[in-house]
Formats: structure tokens, sequence, C-alpha cells
């Protein structure tokens, strides 16, 4: 072989001995956290959101969002008109409707685009596999947007502000999940959550590894002003034997109690609740079936109670002094959704009744009571959004092509970033 070719070919086996090399260095690197992997995964997530951004801007407007289909039901002198915000899995957007189902406005923001480097999650699932989950509409059209990754634990991926453009106004680089509530002052309210290894003091009975809850308020710019966890929340109260002894089984870290609700009882409406205050935080506790009253300030559970709601979502206080209650698990054939009064723990109002359409969302489900008397119903698991009237009538329905986490419907006065250039019933 004459010399030359020689050359060339230790030459060529040089370069791919340094590419290896530079493989291997740069593989172990990102595997074993060393300090050059922040530059080359800012780099590396950096460009996928490039990417990422520059085909979600190459879309028309709206492409995104496929337009709810209205069912056949649709008595529109019995409805509440309004437009419907939801959300869905898969997809990191927030959609808001009309009652013909025609997209009117989205929001949307990939994970990546929010997080090029999420000092929070770290490793994130990927962005098809992040999506919006609970939400806060501003009048302005800015939105908060909780966000869950699937399959992680913790799955609470952050909570982010958007403008009505979704322009990322500010972002919390915390394990946020399920809901956000905004109070009198702006105060926000919301959820947290961390996998520990060993659990507070005078609770050591739990096993471990855990994955425990905070409810945390924030400013309205993003600061967090205080965090409340919820294991020593109901320790240092009267309602501490409702911790549980034994966990569930999981593949994963333990889900101590999977709190997935919060909302702040206003000043307009604590007169309707004396056993509760202003200020005070209600939430929804699923492993423990437990319907729980918060103080921040004291960071103590102030009331607690059990029901015949299983595995329930989505408490809400009612102008009539009750609470508003989706019950995924507690009919042996179907989920309900549940009026209770926590005075006399009577259940005054219950949906569905026999004969009614079933409600089939083992998972997740919502519900909200319209000015009107009637209520909005979230069918989780098959995407679908229902309004019944008092009677339990149906009388209006959609259907969202996706699985739908979360929904609430607004009056149009209360948007008046649309400008009156949308109609609820066009």
């Amino acid at each position: 072989m004459p010399p030359i070719s020689r050359r060339r070919i230790l030459a060529w086996i040089a370069t791919l001995g340094a590419m290896s090399l530079c493989y291997l260095v740069g593989a172990a690197t990102m595997f074993f956290a060393l300090p050059p992997c922040g530059f080359l995964d800012k780099a590396f997530t950096g460009a996928q959101a490039w990417y990422d951004q520059r085909n979600e801007l190459a879309k028309a407007p709206g492409a995104a969002a496929r337009r709810a289909v209205v069912g056949e039901i649709d008595h529109r002198a019995k409805t509440f008109d309004g437009f419907t915000l939801y959300t869905t899995y898969p997809g990191a957007q927030a959609v808001l409707i009309n009652m013909r189902g025609d997209v009117v406005h989205k929001w949307s923001a990939p994970f990546s685009r929010i997080w090029p480097r999420a000092p929070h999650v770290r490793r994130p699932v990927g962005d098809p596999n992040v999506h919006f989950f609970g939400c806060h509409l501003y009048a302005n059209g800015d939105l908060l947007a909780v966000m869950h990754g699937y399959p992680d634990t913790p799955y609470g991926y952050g909570l982010v502000k958007l403008d009505k453009d979704s322009k990322v106004l500010w972002r919390y680089a915390q394990n946020a999940h399920h809901t956000v509530d905004v109070g009198d002052d702006g105060t926000i309210y919301a959820l947290t959550h961390e996998v520990v290894r060993e659990m507070p003091h005078r609770l050591k009975f739990l096993p471990t590894p855990g994955l425990v809850d905070s409810v945390v308020l924030l400013s309205p710019e993003g600061e967090e002003l205080k965090k409340v966890p919820v294991l020593e929340a109901f320790r240092d109260s009267p309602f501490a034997a409702l911790l549980p002894v034994q966990p569930r089984v999981e593949n994963t870290a333990w889900d101590v109690h999977h709190t997935n609700s919060v909302e702040v009882l206003s000043r307009q409406l604590a007169s309707r609740f004396p056993m509760f205050q202003a200020g005070h935080v209600l939430i929804s506790v699923r492993e423990l079936g437990v319907l729980a009253m918060l103080d921040p300030d004291g960071g103590t559970v102030t009331w607690a109670a059990r029901g015949p709601w299983r595995l329930q979502h989505g408490p809400h206080f009612l102008t009539n002094g009750r609470l508003l209650i989706f019950d995924n698990l507690g009919h042996p054939e179907h989920s309900r959704v549940l009026e209770y009064d926590p005075r006399t723990q009577a259940i005054p109002w219950s949906y569905p009744r026999d004969g009614d359409p079933a409600l089939v969302s083992d998972q997740c489900g919502e519900s909200q009571r319209l000015p009107n008397g009637n209520t909005l119903i979230v069918h989780s698991t098959v995407g679908e959004l229902h309004e019944v009237t008092p009677d339990r009538e149906l009388v209006w329905s959609a259907a969202c092509g996706a699985g739908v986490p979360w929904a609430r419907r607004y009056a149009a006065d209360q948007l008046p970033f649309l400008r009156g250039e949308q109609h609820a019933r066009p």
C-alpha cells in the first residue's frame, strides 16, 4: 500500500477516535451532571426551543386548537351563555370557545420555550408530554397556567403567567401542580409537591420515599411569599387522626395526600360560611378522601370532613353556603357531582340521577355553578363538557377531541380583552 494511503487511513482513524472520545466525554458529562453539563444542556434545549418556537410561529393562528363539537342538545333558552376556557392533554395550551364551539382565543407555550433550562425539573419528559392543567384567566387576557409532565415524579412542572398573546410574563420554577387561585388582594394560591426521604417530626411513622404537598402563596409578580406544608398543617391540628398510616401501592414515590385543589374564601362569600374565615383556603386531599380548610397564617387545618365522596376533585364555594364537589368514585357505577352543606353534612343536590346520562371520569373531573343556577360539568377522561339545569336537564354539551382536565365558563363582561369582537352566540 502506498505511504500516502496509509497516512490518510491513519488520519481518518485519528479523526474518528477524536470524535468518539468527544462523544463519550460529552455523554459522561451529561449523565454524571459534571460542571460543563449546564452549558451543554442549555445549548441543546435552547436549540430545541428555537426549533419548536419557529414551527409554532409558522402555523396559522389557531391551527393547534381544534374546534369543539357542540352536541345536538343545545337549548339556548336554558343555557348560561358565555365563553368556556378549557385545557387539554396532550397539548400545552388553553382554548377559549363560544357556545357554538368556535375557538375565539387560545394560549399556547411549550415547556422548553418557557424553561429552556428548567432548574426544578432535572430531566423533562419532553414537550409532547407536558400540558396545561388548571388556569386562572384575568380580565385583560393574562393567563396563569399550571403545567403537568407525564410520566414523571414529581409531575408538577411549574406555574407560568402568559399575556393574551402567549408571551411569558413570569415563571415560578417549582413543582406546582393541579390548580391555582387568586385572592381579593391579588395574592396567588397554588400547590407544590416534592419527593422526601425523611418525614417531618412526629410523622416518622409514615413510610418513605413520599411525594408531599404544600400550599404556596405568591405575589402578583410570582415571588413566593409563604409555603405551608400540608402534612404539618394536619399534624398540628385537631384533625391529625385523618393522616394515613399505610401507603397505597405505587411504582414510584408514594403520593401521600395528592392535594388537587386550592381555593381561597373571598370576603364577598365569607358571610355565607360562618364556620370559616375569609382568607382561609379550601383544599381537596384526594388520597384521604378529605376536604379541609387551611389557615395560611397559622399554618394549620381549621376544619376537615370526610363524606360519601371518594378520590374527589375541584371543590368550590357556592353563594348558598354549600360546596360543589366532583366525586370520582363515590358511586359504584359512575362519577357524580355533589352539593354538600358543611354545616349539616347534607347532600341537597347531586347529578346524575338514575336515568340521567352517566358521568365517566374516574380521574380528574371538574364542575362549576353558573350564575343562572346551571352547572357546567367536565368529563375529563372522555373530553366532554356538559351543562345541566338545577332540575338535572342536559341543555348543552361539547366534545373537545382530547382529554380535558379543567374548564371554566366566563360571562362576556368578564373578558373585556375580547373588546366586543366576539359574541357568546354568534
